[in-house]
């Protein structure tokens, strides 16, 4: 078996987009996680990403389930199959990546003009 040295977990969800990813970044930081980066895709997708300490996985699984977010089940068995196998590294570095589901239009951003 390969020692999984990163987590790619996904997920979707139908809540309001500011809304979950609040509850979602507040889930992260307690599981005692942090956040490293995020990126914004339109309205339709954020993709998180974090470092979590191995010891707090089984945390962070179930504060991530606690915000209503539908983690997929590869999601969930990696973080079980990550806090079973003996890894060497103290802290998991790792993405979450969230599709939101409505029928909103795409948001839209104003650019701003560069001189020149």
């Amino acid at each position: 078996m390969v020692k999984q040295q990163f987590l790619c977990l996904s997920g979707f969800t139908r809540a309001d987009r500011i809304q979950m990813t609040d509850r979602v970044s507040e889930a992260i930081n307690q599981a005692g996680a942090w956040i490293t980066d995020f990126h914004l895709y339109s309205n339709i997708l954020i993709c998180i990403n974090f470092e979590v300490p191995i010891a707090n996985l089984d945390s962070l699984a179930a504060w991530l389930q606690e915000t209503g977010l539908h983690l997929s089940q590869e999601s969930l068995e990696q973080l079980v199959s990550a806090d079973e196998s003996a890894l060497k590294q103290e802290e998991l570095p790792g993405t979450l990546q969230i599709t939101f589901i409505h029928n909103e239009p795409d948001l839209l951003r104003e650019v701003p003009e560069v001189p020149g």
